[in-house]
C-alpha cells in the first residue's frame, strides 16, 4: 500500500456553535456567488496568503471503506498566488480574447449542501466539511459536472472567515466537465 501524501483534515473536534454554522452557511452562499460570476479577484480576497488547494486523483477501488482518492496523486495542487497568476489573469480584458478556453465563457452554478462545522484546538479556527455540485455549460452542449466533497479550514477575521486549505474528495473517477481548471 502506497503511503499517503495527503489526507482531508481529521474531522475530531466538536460541533461548532450553531451561530458559526449559519455565518458561514451565508459565506458559502456570497463564496458561490463570487466563483459563479467569475469574481476571481474577489473571491482571492476570502482566502488567506498561505491558502491550499488540493484536489487528489478520484479512484474507485474494491476496498471498503475507501476514501475515494489516490493518495500519491493530485489532480489540482494550487495556492492562492497560482490562481492569481494562472487563473485570474486569463479573465483580464488584456488576455481574454486569446483565452480560448474561457470563450466563450463557462456558466457555472454550484450548489452546496449538508454543511457540517467542526471547531478545532486553534481559537477561531473551524473545519468546514460539506458537499457540493458544480454544473458548468458551454453554449449549447450538456452539461458537464463536478460533484465531491469539500474540507475547508476557516478562520474568523472580524465579521466574517478566511478560507486558510481546501481539500476536495471528487466523486466521479471520471470528471466530465468543459473546464476542469474550476474551484469546487
Amino acid at each position: 500500500m502506497t503511503k499517503a501524501r495527503w489526507v482531508h483534515p481529521a474531522t475530531a473536534g466538536g460541533p461548532a456553535p450553531l451561530s458559526v454554522h449559519q455565518e458561514l452557511g451565508l459565506f458559502y452562499a456570497y463564496e458561490a456567488e463570487l466563483l459563479d460570476e467569475w469574481r476571481l479577484d474577489e473571491w482571492l480576497g476570502l482566502v488567506d496568503e498561505g491558502f491550499t488547494y488540493l484536489v487528489p486523483v478520484p479512484l474507485v477501488t474494491d476496498q471498503h471503506p475507501q476514501v475515494g482518492y489516490d493518495p500519491a496523486a493530485l489532480f489540482m495542487d494550487e495556492t492562492k498566488d497560482s490562481i492569481s497568476e494562472n487563473w485570474a489573469a486569463r479573465l483580464t480584458d488584456d488576455n481574454i480574447a486569446v483565452s480560448w478556453a474561457d470563450r466563450p465563457a463557462v456558466r457555472t452554478r454550484r450548489f452546496t449542501s449538508a454543511l457540517r462545522v467542526r471547531s478545532m484546538e486553534r481559537p477561531d479556527t473551524y473545519l468546514a466539511r460539506l458537499n457540493v455540485r458544480v454544473e458548468m455549460v458551454r453554449q449549447g452542449a450538456q452539461p458537464g459536472n463536478m460533484t465531491g466533497e469539500r474540507f475547508d479550514i476557516v478562520r474568523r477575521v472580524g465579521e466574517s472567515f478566511i478560507i486558510m486549505s481546501r481539500f476536495v474528495v471528487l466523486l466521479d473517477a471520471i470528471v466530465d466537465a468543459p473546464r476542469p481548471r474550476t474551484i469546487v
